[in-house]
Order: structure tokens, then C-alpha cells, then sequence
């Protein structure tokens, strides 16, 4: 699968580079190809994954908006990822079936968690994390 990363944001599109960035509206140039920036950040910090790998767990009925939605409820990695001003989750970037949904922004003084609240149907939904220090890191999980 070919990813193209936003050099403006950091966002990051599967399959081919959009016209613009669907984040911060860059064009299209500004994006780069990387198919191994994910084995990147592993090399990089290869006891990383701990604390980067996106967890995801889904509600089938959302207790929040209404029935007709599902809870996809997101924890950065299966220890705390430590959240300080040297070190710390920039976004999460969320996917259904490969196609950008959703972004959500962190500072250090919060933990890297967030719940999105998904009505639309699809089959597949990922989720890549960026750390400031550590890179990007990826999960999906089937609908």
C-alpha cells in the first residue's frame, strides 16, 4: 500500500496523495511518499510500541449521541503514554476503510484517549497516532 505523508501536518493518505490535505488544505505537492514510515518508528524505538500502538475498542451502541451510531473508542498504547512538553501524542488521525474521517489534537495536559462517534458504515476502521519524538503508529480493527 503506498502512503503519502503531509509535510505541512503530518497527515498521512493511503493509496495516492489527495488534491489537498483533507487536515490543513496543503496541495498535493506538499505530499511525500513513504510506504515504510510506520517500520520507521518501530526501528526508531523499538520498545515503542507499548506506548504508541493505537488501541481500539468498539461499542456497538452509542450511549452518547443516539442508537443509530457506534462508540470506536481509542487508547494510545497498553501502557500511559507519558504526556509532557518533551514528549507527547500530537493527533490521532481516524480512517473508515482507508478514507480520512477524523482528526482529534492533543497537548501534554491531557491523556492520549478519544471517542468518535461513527454513523457511517464501513468495514474497516483505522487509526494512526503521531509522537513528537516517536513517529507515526498504526492500528485498525474490523466493523
Amino acid at each position: 500500500m503506498d502512503l503519502f505523508i503531509c509535510s505541512v501536518c503530518g497527515h498521512i493518505a493511503y493509496n495516492q496523495a489527495p488534491a489537498s490535505c483533507p487536515v490543513c488544505y496543503a496541495p498535493k505537492e506538499k505530499f511525500k511518499q513513504n510506504n515504510n514510515v510506520f517500520a520507521e518508528s518501530r526501528e526508531k524505538s523499538p520498545e515503542g510500541s507499548a506506548k504508541h500502538t493505537p488501541v481500539i475498542t468498539m461499542v456497538s451502541e452509542c450511549k452518547i449521541v443516539d442508537a443509530s451510531c457506534r462508540d470506536i473508542i481509542i487508547k494510545i498504547g497498553e501502557v500511559k503514554h507519558p504526556m509532557e512538553e518533551k514528549h507527547f501524542i500530537q493527533n490521532i488521525d481516524c480512517y473508515l476503510d482507508d478514507v480520512y474521517i477524523s482528526r482529534i489534537m492533543f497537548t501534554p495536559s491531557v491523556n492520549a484517549a478519544a471517542v468518535v462517534h461513527l454513523k457511517a458504515e464501513g468495514k474497516k476502521i483505522r487509526v494512526v497516532e503521531h509522537c513528537n519524538l516517536h513517529g507515526w503508529w498504526e492500528a485498525e480493527a474490523s466493523l
